[in-house]
């Protein structure tokens, strides 16, 4: 009967060892770092090695860590580098975290080339010198660095393997290439260090965009992922529909606006005119109609028009007669009522 075929896990971290890194390390192993050991433990899908081996089956890994912290150089640091080689005891390396005791320096720069250095050299003692190597299964190596100094520019002088003598970022990237490593990168948030951020794309063979963690479940550190695939909980994931955050204004960002032209003067004056409230004129379709002074009236016409200075004695002898039928005929001693009273006075007859 043919064994269960083996998965094996090799992850290194790769921490900055500063008294800076002391207040915000423990809480990151607790939230971050402890999630992602238990997400590589858990069962995956070994494929064959061969054409003639079983079909494909389901098997848990076996996860090896190691742990490497760096800070400064001597005097700054009384030790530059300091390894603590795999262990499959999750116990026993959670112990050797929490009992690690920070260093002084690192203020301004770190040797981070001689941790991920001392990491490399970690990954081929265990593939050289290891006795239980050619009993394993290596499927994944995973180098996880957790930082806030940005590094040295200088090479590598603190290695333990000739081969590693003089090692740059850009070596280290090659070298990582080369071994299939995955690089992760866990930042402390506000930090911007270009030097570490290019390795997600120069040393991870993948090309495919890392995984970031929310701020809701990593609040200190930007935790960007290669190769590890976290499962996030739902009450740190962002919500669908929730508004993309609006950047604050700032001289970079501001956009300067064109500046309009200038319309000619007599356009200008037309535009002031326009522009100025007209008071006395009215709108004529608002106001109503009045028949009377819409319409316009007709001239009288005299039919008989009167001569002028001319008078026929026929014409007087008819007012004569006109006016002597007009007058009231007194009756002898007796007066009318409305006569007597005094608040009516007698109204005089036009002659």
């Amino acid at each position: 009967m043919r064994p269960a075929p083996r998965c094996d896990i090799l992850c290194v971290l790769v921490v900055e060892s500063t008294q800076h890194m002391q207040s915000l390390f423990h809480g990151l192993y607790d939230t971050v770092i402890t999630r992602l050991i238990t997400q590589m433990r858990t069962p995956v899908i070994v494929e064959p090695a061969g054409k003639n081996s079983q079909a494909a089956t389901k098997a848990t890994p076996c996860v090896r860590l190691g742990v490497v912290f760096y800070g400064d150089y001597f005097p700054y640091s009384m030790q530059t580098c300091s390894t603590q080689y795999f262990t499959s005891n999750y116990r026993e390396f959670t112990k050797i975290i929490k009992a690690h005791r920070f260093c002084e320096g690192g203020q301004l720069r770190c040797a981070a080339t001689e941790g991920l250095v001392a990491a490399l050299e970690m990954f081929d003692d265990f593939a050289e010198f290891d006795p239980e190597a050619h009993l394993t299964n290596v499927q994944q190596r995973h180098a996880i660095m957790v930082t806030s100094t940005p590094p040295y520019a200088e090479g590598c002088r603190e290695n333990s393997h000739m081969r590693y003598d003089g090692f740059g970022l850009d070596d280290v990237a090659r070298r990582m290439r080369e071994m299939k490593v995955s690089f992760s990168l866990v930042k402390e948030r506000g930090k911007q260090i270009e030097q570490i951020e290019g390795l997600l794309k120069s040393a991870n063979v993948s090309t495919k965009a890392p995984l970031e963690l929310p701020k809701l479940m990593s609040p200190n550190f930007d935790v960007q992922l290669i190769g590890i695939d976290l499962p996030i909980p739902p009450e740190f994931a962002a919500p669908l529909n929730a508004p993309a955050p609006i950047a604050p204004a700032t001289l970079a960002n501001i956009q300067p606006q064109p500046v309009p032209a200038m319309p000619p003067p007599k356009q200008q004056q037309q535009q002031q005119q326009q522009l100025v409230p007209q008071k006395n004129k009215a709108d004529a379709a608002a106001l109503p109609i009045d028949v009377s002074v819409a319409m316009p009236k007709k001239a009288k016409v005299d039919s008989q028009p009167p001569s002028a200075g001319i008078v026929s004695p026929s014409s007087e002898e008819q007012l004569k007669t006109a006016r002597g039928k007009a007058k009231p005929k007194a009756s002898k001693g007796k007066t009318s009522r409305a006569s007597d009273s005094p608040a009516v006075a007698p109204q005089a007859v036009p002659m």
